[in-house]
């Protein structure tokens, strides 16, 4: 059975000595470095689209980007598969794994789930937008509605006047009369200025929203913000929380691959022959410290 070059050192093998083992541990092997494959292409393509769609960073920077976290994941993978079986190092590799699939399950959910994310961002904004005018129109709004009462009531009292059912009891138009209706001009000025700003705060609130398009709220939301947006849609559409779970666990299996299929495998005959050989050698080098620091060596 055969295993190619490139396989080979895609594992840290020479490909001498692979053309040695067994097939059992070329089985392994040919196992190990098809299962690199898939977080450090998920992890490259994720980081290159949430660089150029979420940060809106060039396409040089984005691919540079997406190199470096697919190196940095092909390393953490060798290490995962380098280090020897043992309880304390199987949960050790087991929880790093489940650590890195989950931030690359999320990070992938973000590309999945964009327009989602992005309406999202676009109602919370919208809320904002009101929130911050809502407190400014109900106090315009009482402005406006005691500006009108005070001038119906200094207009109802020029009436009275004129006709002599109140005020003076005189029925004329006199100088009482007149200072009556120059207040009451003077109250409805004032409540036409403040009928005026009631209607550009509102103005105002139209042009904010209208602005406030779902592409804006995406542009500038930060990543967090992003991952906030998705939980709180998720959370309110059970059908979108279901998809979502099971997207994050396909995303977290092919994640968490090269660590399951470390898990799986069992020794081969190769590494038992490893391990005797290495007791050989350790036996040998005791053999050789007694033989050298015996008192009688001399």
């Amino acid at each position: 059975m055969k295993i190619s070059s490139y396989l080979c050192h895609l594992v840290g093998e020479t490909p001498e000595r692979a053309a040695r083992y067994h097939p059992a541990t070329i089985r392994r092997l040919k196992a190990y470095a098809i299962a690199i494959h898939i977080p450090v292409l998920m992890w490259g393509a994720t980081s290159y689209l949430i660089a150029t769609q979420i940060f809106a960073l060039s396409v040089e920077i984005a691919s540079a980007a997406a190199v470096a976290c697919a190196l940095l994941i092909y390393l953490v993978e060798r290490i995962v598969l380098a280090t020897p079986k043992s309880r304390w190092v199987s949960f050790v590799r087991f929880a790093a794994g489940v650590v890195i699939a989950i931030i690359g399950a999320a990070t992938v959910d973000l590309v999945l789930f964009d327009r989602e994310v992005k309406q999202q961002l676009h109602t919370d904004g919208r809320s904002a937008i009101e929130a911050r005018y809502q407190a400014d129109l109900d106090r315009q709004r009482e402005v406006v509605e005691t500006r009108k009462v005070d001038w119906e009531k200094a207009e109802a009292a020029a009436a009275c006047e004129a006709n002599g059912t109140c005020g003076s009891r005189v029925r004329s138009v006199g100088p009482i009369y007149r200072e009556l209706v120059k207040r009451a001009a003077t109250l409805r000025t004032d409540y036409l200025a403040a009928r005026e700003k009631l209607a550009n705060i509102e103005a105002e609130m139209a042009i904010a929203l209208a602005q406030w398009t779902p592409d804006k709220a995406g542009e500038e939301a930060g990543l967090l913000a992003r991952i906030e947006a998705l939980h709180r849609f998720v959370k309110a559409n059970p059908y979108a929380l279901a998809a979502y779970v099971l997207f994050f666990l396909i995303v977290l299996f092919f994640e968490l691959m090269v660590v399951l299929v470390k898990l799986v495998f069992r020794d081969t005959v190769d590494d038992e022959l490893e391990q005797v050989r290495e007791s050989v050698s350790k036996h040998k080098a005791k053999e050789y410290l007694e033989a050298v620091t015996s008192p009688v060596a001399g």
